[in-house]
């Protein structure tokens, strides 16, 4: 059944919708006819940016809208972390209260890798849960994968995608064990992860990507060029084996 949005309700509703990668037309109908048909666009920005991403990917659609951008701390103090979710999820609720439906913006998919998952954990204390609708969206290794006509898997291979943690060796296992590994939130361990490839003898069938669908895009299968770049930010690595 197609969620609606209900102008005529006493409660709004609200819809997470992810707006894709960044290449605007990337994103799916739904989406689209969300963002069109809302009362209010709440648009997450980092503290560090000067604009928001997933606002910058829809602004010819979002013309004559209310919009209200969110600025989040970037920290790893949770306390307050929770505390920003916290206030934002009130701040929606405050619109859903006053019968306005509102659409929360995210890049690539809403449930994949993203902040987006924080606010839905405490809008579901405050918010009846179907007044909550979720819009999914295409992810950014999805996007490289078909920009490079890069296969992700085949048959029945296995696939894992992971976060790049703070130790890199704990990528090995993962590696080895799977056929393809897409590589997330690779920030400044991009060096040592291109180490590991070369030591492993999988650099020469890997993919890198970042700002996939931005102005500056940057795509290539020469990631030994990458050290010392500084390219790590919003970029994705796939891995496949060599058969």
């Amino acid at each position: 059944m197609k969620n609606r949005v209900n102008k005529n309700s006493e409660a709004g509703e609200f819809y997470g919708v992810g707006v894709g990668p960044g290449d605007n037309e990337l994103i799916t109908l739904k989406a689209v006819r969300i963002i069109k048909s809302v009362d209010c666009i709440f648009a997450p920005r980092a503290d560090s940016k000067k604009s928001s991403l997933a606002l910058d990917i829809v602004k010819d659609i979002t013309a004559g809208k209310r919009i209200v951008e969110q600025i989040y701390p970037m920290v790893k103090d949770k306390t307050k972390l929770e505390a920003a979710w916290r206030k934002s999820a009130n701040e929606i609720k405050d619109e859903i209260e006053s019968g306005n439906s509102v659409a929360y913006l995210t890049i690539g998919d809403p449930l994949t890798f993203s902040t987006y998952c924080y606010l839905l954990q405490q809008l579901s204390k405050i918010i009846p849960s179907q007044n909550i609708h979720t819009i999914p969206g295409i992810t950014s290794y999805n996007a490289v994968a078909s920009l490079a006509n890069f296969p992700m898997i085949e048959q029945d291979e296995k696939l894992a995608i992971i976060p790049v943690s703070n130790d890199i060796s704990e990528l090995r296992p993962v590696l080895n064990n799977f056929d393809t590994v897409v590589l997330m939130k690779v920030a400044k361990k991009l060096d040592e992860v291109i180490d590991l490839l070369e030591e492993m003898k999988l650099i020469d069938n890997s993919l890198f990507a970042s700002y996939v669908g931005f102005d500056n895009e940057y795509i290539t299968r020469d990631l030994s060029s990458l050290k010392r770049s500084g390219k790590g930010y919003l970029s994705v690595i796939i891995v496949r084996k060599i058969k």
